[in-house]
């Protein structure tokens, strides 16, 4: 069963600033370097060509693996949420912090099916703007 919005930020609210702090940090480090964050490659690193995948900077990867840590990723059938593209690009200034989670847990996970994900919405703004909305959250409670 998914997660409901006050399940969602219940279980924010009781996280420990510990959790946080590295979150932060890497969001800072990933506003502060845009515009080049992501590519994608067709060579090895040997020159050998091979199917495209995408290279994230490492701002991008911690901002990843601390959405994790930090334990912001949620349980919900996200193939099937109309907020992906409700709240496609800078639109989640005014949304629900849980919509904000669901953004970031929808975006995270179809980088596993589709490469380039997070950096398509890097390009468009949705990343930052889901991360901007759970910071603009936090700082309104802690």
């Amino acid at each position: 069963m998914d997660a409901t919005d006050s399940d969602i930020e219940t279980r924010l609210l009781g996280l420990p600033p510990e959790r946080w702090e590295p979150l932060w940090a890497a969001v800072d480090q990933l506003l502060a370097e845009q515009p080049s964050v992501w590519e994608f490659r067709t060579q090895n690193h040997d020159g050998s060509l091979c199917l495209p995948y995408a290279v994230y900077d490492d701002a991008v990867n911690r901002v990843h693996d601390a959405l994790y840590r930090a334990d912001v990723i949620v349980n919900f059938d996200w193939t099937s949420w109309d907020g992906v593209q409700r709240y496609r690009g800078e639109v989640l200034a005014d949304a629900p912090v849980a919509d904000a989670c669901r953004m970031l847990t929808a975006i995270v996970r179809a980088e596993r099916f589709s490469d380039g994900t997070i950096g398509r919405t890097l390009d468009d703004g949705t990343f930052q703007a889901a991360l901007l909305r759970l910071r603009a959250w936090y700082d309104s409670v802690a």
